[in-house]
């Protein structure tokens, strides 16, 4: 992913390097902390991590958050099957972090696994509509 360095928040709301203005952030809460993110990025996340979850995978994904100095820090997490993740909107307007690489990357991972999470294949559905209709029976 690009974006690799670290920087102090900038004042301005320029969207050529990575932010947006006056837009509400959200936070990342896991068991291991809580980061400051983009709106985009944490619900790109979330979307993926739900994605995961559906077939019962896990990956690790990277990305931008405001640590509580001011500076671009990065970090990874687990996302996806049994990975406790959620996040809370900041009360505050700030300018929203943004990384369009790694939003981009988000979103095409998850559209790549919609229609993955089917749980019975067509052979099991028909095995399903064949099977004994009674709880004697199953049992």
């Amino acid at each position: 992913m690009v974006g690799r360095t670290r920087g102090k928040l900038p004042t301005g709301s320029a969207t050529a390097d990575g932010w947006r203005a006056s837009s509400l952030m959200k936070t990342i809460v896991t068991a291991y902390g809580s980061y400051s993110t983009g709106t985009e990025l944490a619900d790109a996340v979330t979307g993926y991590g739900l994605a995961l979850a559906r077939i019962r995978t896990v990956d690790v994904v990277e990305i931008p958050f405001v640590a509580a100095s001011g500076c671009i820090e990065r970090v990874q997490l687990r996302v996806g099957w049994l990975s406790d993740m959620s996040t809370v909107t900041i009360d505050e307007r700030a300018d929203e972090l943004l990384e369009d690489d790694t939003l981009l990357t988000l979103i095409e991972e998850t559209a790549a696994l919609d229609g993955r999470g089917v749980v019975f294949t067509e052979e099991d559905i028909e095995g399903l509509r064949s099977a004994p209709s009674t709880w004697d029976d199953i049992i």
